[in-house]
């Protein structure tokens, strides 16, 4: 499965919140470099791949891209200061069609709680040092030394960024 701007969806965080938050690619000043939900339609076919589909969706693409921001913001944060402005933003069940269905948001919020709330699931949460990546995922690894989100994307381009600077070192000096 693929966004409308045909990058591979890619689920990769653990937790519902965390892949949430890896619809985009995030600087290291948390600003967004690479929007990956472009349109509603994008966030359902997110929500498909994570097996979802049937979930009340925010008004707007902004709207969503706003909570993710906050959403972000709240697990990234020592002190958690989005989290009312959070609870504010959402209703975490939705009626449709007289049948009650869980929001996004709502499961989202659920999610993140779930993280913090627990000191060493918080603490396995880590964000990618990729250039430009910034995803969230949780270590899972038995000795928690995991540092890329994906090895065969950021891992493997700071390999070879590396391997590139010792080359050019070893001309230099020669």
């Amino acid at each position: 499965m693929s966004y409308s701007n045909d990058h591979p969806i890619r689920l990769i965080g653990g937790r519902l919140a965390l892949d949430l938050v890896n619809t985009a690619d995030w600087s290291e000043d948390s600003e967004v470099v690479h929007e990956k939900i472009e349109s509603l339609e994008d966030l359902g076919v997110w929500l498909q791949a994570f097996g979802l589909s049937d979930v009340a969706l925010p008004a707007t693409a902004e709207a969503f891209r706003a909570f993710r921001a906050d959403l972000r913001q709240f697990l990234r944060s020592e002190d958690r200061p989005h989290l009312l402005r959070l609870q504010r933003e959402v209703g975490a069940w939705t009626a449709n069609g007289g049948i009650a269905r869980p929001s996004l948001s709502g499961l989202a919020i659920m999610s993140a709680f779930s993280i913090v709330a627990d000191p060493r699931e918080l603490g396995r949460v880590k964000t990618c040092p990729g250039d430009n990546c910034g995803w969230m995922f949780v270590d899972e690894t038995k000795n928690s030394r995991r540092t890329w989100c994906l090895m065969e994307t950021c891992g493997n381009r700071a390999k070879a960024a590396r391997h590139y600077q010792k080359i050019r070192e070893e001309r230099n000096i020669s």
